[in-house]
């Protein structure tokens, strides 16, 4: 039983040993302190449900490509799908997009979806205020997210009944959601799809969807049942349909896809350094243990018994662990803050992410634990008591055992190390290639202006808002330093615009059904300028120009991969394409010119291919203008003069800048967030490696200043003892750094998902890692073997 007086001893003892015990706990404190941080965004993401009742039975369901990449839902596909699988309770269909909410004049953008009547219940999820809008809704009628009602309506009670415009559309305000309630992640404003024309077409991906199973076992069940509609829809409709199977995966399961890989990497890569932390912890008091030996020897000989000392030793120990546990949770907290704005948007659920009482029962049970395994180092050897304290009479402090155990320790810190060093430096060389990646446009020097239109229902709106855009467009081009401004509905590299196949305008409609389709791409609305303000190359023929008039014959531009895939050995000029299923508008588009690839949504994949309509015939699926302002003067002087053009002639409308290099940082900023922080456990592991090295080669030479004095009077040169001292070291750091890469080469694995253009076995990095550490280890032995050569013969001997 532990008293008062035992906890007033080690307090005392903790004290007068501030040193080694501060930094002991500082050590476990960082390792505690990253280890926290990401177990909380673990738990959050893959761990804990979803807040929605019932939400180990809700479901997302995906049309699977050949290649198995998930794709959005055709509506005919997801209403075969429905009808002929039973175990689901209910399902729905959404689309989510960003468009201009606002009332009395006043617009802002939002996140609005358009779902299906069955979208709430499919969730569970019950209005705070009102009603929602069913299967039968015919009415122009919203839902409103609670901080949406707060920030438009001032959370009055009496916002039920009033109008909301929406994309320039009038809707009645009939139901506001909770807090906690915002699904898809984001979003303000819920409609119903009861007025949607939603076409044959089995290749217009445009629907997400979500199913309540009708139990948390009918898993297995509802995936074989989707799969066989799916298998009978390919075999009815070949190549009207793409997807040859159908998911059915736990939403929880589905939000964290993402970023699932990353944070198990990530995960591990905390593991270790808590790891690390550990084993520099049990060195330090391995150290302090071997000086307080006749402390323990003299104590045990006045008849303390082992069981005492044991728990003396523990409870110094576990005050350690604890003050180091503080500590970690405090710089969790930071971390976690740290971590959510580093991540940007990637992280699902980032509004969630919190130390949970289970994070913090996991700290204490981790602060028990490493003070067990501490207390070993105060203990160890307790049979040999009388020895040590003869020992230690004789001015020795530690035996060779000890010594061992040290350099075991050192080892595997070591090889921990490696593994994380190479781990950093894969994310490092594939972050590196990436940047290194044409994006098919120019990024630098040019400023996106992005500016949102409401929807137009007639050719007299469209027609204004043409006018308005080449009002806005003609003062931006007026500005000095501007040589281009040129707009598209949606830029590179954001993931936004559409998408679908495409169809020779020769073949028509057979039985109702759609003609075969002739190819597949981004659907893109563009100026005639946009091209060159983008940078974006011109192959073959020509760009929009003003021979493209509305009521002319629709043209259209298509990228290098649309033209080789879809015509190869023959010329795209002239070949007429029907894209009616992106816009609605069915008339047939001439090919005019062939422009470069641009990679449209990631990196990391090959461009896809493009179809770009022109704007001033296909105005209707705009919704966003995103302007690119070409200049050759530094964008920070730019800046205020685009504000200046916009609050004069754009007020009106939602609208942003921003340097169009951002979209690069933008589309890297998942690799971003994993490399900084596995670099920074790696590099934290590296100062703990390299500072346990250095106080095990100064403890060992202190242990041996005898012996090299000795050395020196028969003769030998300090040259020789330093080269003994450096050679040791490098041994034990070395055989960690071999060890070290035969776990990186098994572990690195793991990382294969993360990596591009690089191996996981990639020779330079492998090599590169183990340059540094042995360089590293070379540096921690400079200092002891300078010691161990400045020990003076007379002085020692004497």
């Amino acid at each position: 039983m532990i008293s008062l007086q035992d906890l007033r001893f080690a307090v005392r003892s903790l004290r007068s040993h501030a040193g080694t015990m501060g930094f002991a706990t500082l050590t476990l404190a960082c390792g505690l302190a990253a280890a926290l941080a990401i177990l909380a965004v673990v738990d959050t993401l893959l761990l804990r449900a979803l807040p929605y009742p019932n939400a180990e039975r809700i479901v997302e369901l995906d049309e699977l490509a050949d290649d198995g990449h998930a794709m959005n839902f055709a509506k005919p596909n997801y209403d075969d799908l429905v009808a002929n699988v039973s175990a689901f309770e209910a399902t729905s269909f959404y689309a989510a997009w960003t468009d201009t909410v606002g009332k009395g004049g006043e617009a802002a953008r939002s996140n609005v979806v358009f779902s299906g009547g069955a979208f709430f219940r499919t969730l569970g999820a019950q209005p705070q205020l009102g009603r929602l809008y069913d299967a039968g809704e015919r009415e122009r009628v919203v839902v409103i997210g609670h901080a949406l009602w707060q920030s438009l309506f001032g959370g009055r009670a009496d916002a039920l009944g009033e109008r909301l415009d929406v994309a320039g559309e009038p809707y009645t305000v009939i139901g506001v959601m909770p807090a906690g309630f915002a699904f898809p992640e984001g979003s303000a404003v819920w409609m119903p799809t009861t007025q949607t024309d939603f076409g044959p077409s089995r290749t217009a991906h445009n629907w997400r969807a979500v199913g309540l199973l009708r139990s948390a076992d009918a898993l297995a069940e509802a995936q074989a049942a989707a799969n066989a509609v799916a298998t009978r829809l390919k075999q009815q409709y070949g190549d009207q349909t793409n997807a040859v199977a159908f998911g059915v995966t736990p939403l929880a399961a589905a939000v964290a896809a993402p970023v699932r890989g990353a944070l198990l990497v990530l995960a591990g890569g905390a593991l270790l350094l808590l790891l690390i932390a550990i084993s520099n912890a049990f060195n330090l008091l391995l150290a302090l243990a071997a000086a307080r030996g006749r402390e323990f020897a003299v104590r045990s000989a006045l008849g303390a018994s082992r069981g005492r000392l044991r728990r003396q030793a523990f409870l110094e120990s576990l005050l350690l662990s604890a003050a180091a546990a503080a500590i970690g949770l405090l710089l969790a907290l930071a971390a976690i803050r740290v971590l959510v704005r580093l991540a940007g948007g990637t992280l699902p659920r980032a509004a969630e992410i919190g130390l949970s009482p289970g994070t913090l029962a996991a700290a204490a049970i981790g602060a028990v634990l490493i003070a067990a395994v501490l207390s070993f180092t105060q203990t160890a050897g307790g049979s040999q008591l009388a020895q040590r304290l003869r020992e230690s009479g004789r001015g020795q402090t530690d035996g060779r055992r000890h010594l061992w155990t040290r350099s075991g320790l050192l080892v595997a810190q070591t090889a921990l190390t490696t593994a994380l060093l190479v781990g950093a430096g894969l994310l490092t060389r594939s972050f590196v290639g990436l940047l290194a990646v044409n994006p098919g446009f120019d990024l630098d020097g040019a400023i996106n202006v992005q500016l949102s239109f409401p929807g137009t229902r007639d050719a007299q709106q469209d027609a204004a808002m043409l006018q308005r855009i080449a009002d806005v467009t003609e003062q931006i081009r007026r500005l000095p330093g501007v040589s281009a401004v040129g707009g598209v509905n949606a830029l590179p590299l954001t993931g936004d615009g559409a998408n679908g196949a495409f169809w020779d305008a020769g073949v028509k409609e057979i039985g109702g059904n759609m003609p075969p389709q002739l190819g597949y791409a981004e659907f893109r609305v563009a100026g005639a300028d946009y091209f060159d303000a983008a940078g974006i190359r011109l192959l073959q023929g020509r760009k929009f120009d003003s021979r493209d008039r509305a009521d002319g014959e629709h043209v259209a531009l298509v990228s290098e991969a649309v033209a080789r895939q879809t015509w190869p050995g023959r010329d795209p000029i002239g070949q007429r394409i029907q894209y009616g299923n992106m816009d609605g508008d069915v008339r047939p588009l001439t090919v005019i010119g062939v422009v470069g690839d641009v990679h449209e949504r990631r990196l990391e994949r090959a461009p896809a291919g493009a179809v770009y309509v022109n704007l001033e015939q296909r105005p209707k699926s705009l919704g966003d203008l995103n302007l690119v302002v070409r200049t050759g003067v530094a964008l920070g002087a730019m800046l205020p003069s685009l504000r200046s053009v916009l609050d004069r002639s754009a007020a009106d409308l939602p609208h942003s800048l921003r340097p169009l290099a951002e979209l690069r940082v933008t589309a890297t900023q998942q690799r971003r967030f994993n490399l900084v922080l596995l670099g920074s456990f790696a590099l934290v592991a590296l100062v703990l490696a390299s500072s346990g090295l250095y106080g095990l080669m100064a403890f060992a030479v202190g242990r041996r200043e005898n012996e090299f004095a000795l050395r020196q009077a028969l003769g030998a040169s300090r040259r020789s003892i330093a080269q003994l001292v450096l050679g040791s070291g490098l041994r034990t750091g070395g055989l960690g750094v071999a060890i070290g890469l035969v776990l990186s080469l098994a572990g690195a694995q793991l990382l294969r998902g993360l990596l591009y253009g690089v191996p996981a076995n990639d020779p330079l990095t492998l090599l590169g890692v183990s340059a540094l550490l042995l360089a590293t280890i070379l540096l921690a032995c400079l200092l002891p073997a300078r010691r161990a050569c400045a020990v003076a013969p007379r002085e020692a001997l004497g």
